[in-house]
């Protein structure tokens, strides 16, 4: 595996922050269909047949909170859920750039400053 330079890292992640530019709106949480009964007696529920319903859950505090999507929004909701998992990465990925940056930034000035002490070295054994 080569090492890329921080120049190089550094264009991949501008790369990646001029991306997050086309992402639209996003929606934290998961879609899930569900099956329920209304309650009422006389509906088809009753009798086994239980109406489907939509819904987006996610996590607030460690608890799990569900909001209705209508029918009429469903497709948004997952477009704009996709988006957010498309967001989500691209932020990972963001965030893996700067720390190979760091890394390499640390790792170029130990080397420096272990170049330059052997340099002082040399100069006062000539001395």
């Amino acid at each position: 595996m080569s090492v890329l330079s921080i120049g190089v890292i550094e264009k991949r992640r501008n790369a990646k922050l001029k991306k997050l530019m086309t992402i639209g709106p996003v929606l934290q949480g998961s879609i899930t269909n569900v099956k329920l009964t209304c309650g009422n007696p006389a509906c088809k529920c009753a009798r086994g047949e239980k109406h489907t319903s939509n819904i987006l859950t996610k996590k607030v505090k460690g608890k799990t909170k569900s909001v209705y999507i209508p029918a009429d929004m469903l497709e948004d909701a997952k477009k704009w859920t996709e988006e957010c998992k498309k967001l989500k990465n691209m932020i990972k990925e963001i965030s893996d750039y700067n720390e190979q940056i760091l890394r390499l930034y640390v790792k170029t000035q130990r080397a420096k400053k272990k170049n330059l002490a052997a340099v002082k070295k040399q100069s006062q054994l000539k001395s």
